[in-house]
């Protein structure tokens, strides 16, 4: 995860000098590559080494995305359509683990086999179809352009947020996993732990709505004060049902929070979008990969209890944040 967020610093700021086609059709075709590899990997050495491309690959498709999401279309409807794209990637977050695990029944190579038909065919849709701006610039420009997003106090403070909630997440699930396996199956973790994305991927068109009609930066502290709320109530539960209910309202905070931060990140520094978008992402993927190595001492010391207080600590300096952004 490290790795991925550290080739996302250079894939936007790529795609503002080379345009965003140029950028994403080579992301596409190397995680289409890579997924060929990972499926004819005889080695676990090939294997790994072919994961590490499908990083490589996603790096320069995840923040590019949001660049032309901001590109394409107008103030008034972005918060809509990064509603959508949030409800989107969380579906796959939520059901990649189901469907790779039925085609895992069969041989595990046909998921690697269908990622490489999709992706290859997904680019060539965007090849013929997909009409984007040539960018313009030089690539000695690369650096200039992410110490100019570095330096912007607004892109800042949005990839703060970005990184806490991040890390706060995934600190949670990872140690909340551990902590049910003692007394709960696998198979039930696995399906309490969803609940989390389903109930984001209903909410995602909401929030998207909400965001173009109430505005960017009150929807921001509404979802981190839902999310402050999730983590309170985590901390008067301690059974496997009565864990679904702040699993779920952590759902909709997240996807509040992040419609709004993805909205405000691609309208901040317009002409630099690209490696704003980028920044931004490897911050909050920054988050995700440190999240488990950096709270376990926490959690050792202080289980589960531990990790839910320094969540709310999180959550609170993100609102502490938050009234510094102009929105």
């Amino acid at each position: 995860m490290i790795p991925f967020a550290f080739f996302q610093l250079f894939s936007g700021a790529l795609s503002d000098i080379y345009g965003r086609k140029r950028i994403i059709l080579f992301g596409l075709f190397t995680y289409s590559l890579a997924s060929l590899l990972c499926a004819s990997s005889t080695t676990i050495g090939l294997f790994l080494g072919a994961r590490a491309l499908q990083g490589l690959g996603i790096a320069f498709i995840a923040p590019i995305i949001l660049a032309v999401i901001g590109d394409v279309f107008e103030y008034k409807e972005r918060g809509r359509i990064m509603g959508g794209y949030g409800a989107s990637t969380t579906a796959g977050t939520a059901l990649g683990p189901f469907v790779g695990g039925f085609f895992a029944l069969i041989d595990w190579r046909l998921v690697f086999l269908l990622l490489f038909l999709f992706s290859g065919l997904l680019g060539l849709v965007f090849l013929f179809s997909f009409d984007a701006s040539k960018g313009g610039g030089e690539l000695k420009e690369v650096l200039g352009k992410i110490r100019g997003v570095a330096k912007n106090n607004e892109v800042l403070l949005l990839c703060m947020i970005g990184l806490l909630v991040f890390f706060g997440n995934i600190a949670m699930m990872t140690f909340l996993s551990d902590t049910l396996k003692i007394s709960v199956s696998e198979d039930k973790i696995g399906i309490l732990l969803s609940s989390f994305g389903f109930v984001g991927i209903a909410t995602a068109p909401i929030a998207g709505y909400l965001t173009d009609f109430v505005g960017r930066k009150k929807m921001l502290l509404i979802g981190l004060t839902i999310l402050l709320g999730a983590f309170l109530v985590l901390m008067q539960v301690n059974t496997y049902t009565a864990f679904f209910i702040p699993l779920a309202i952590m759902g909709i905070g997240n996807i509040t929070i992040f419609t709004s931060l993805n909205t405000m990140i691609v309208e901040c520094v317009p002409e630099s979008r690209g490696a704003a978008a980028s920044f931004y992402n490897s911050c909050r993927f920054l988050g995700y990969g440190l999240a488990p190595v950096v709270t376990l001492p926490v959690y050792l010391a202080y289980e589960l209890d531990g990790i839910v207080i320094l969540c709310v600590c999180f959550v609170v300096m993100n609102i502490v944040i938050s009234m510094r952004v102009r929105g």
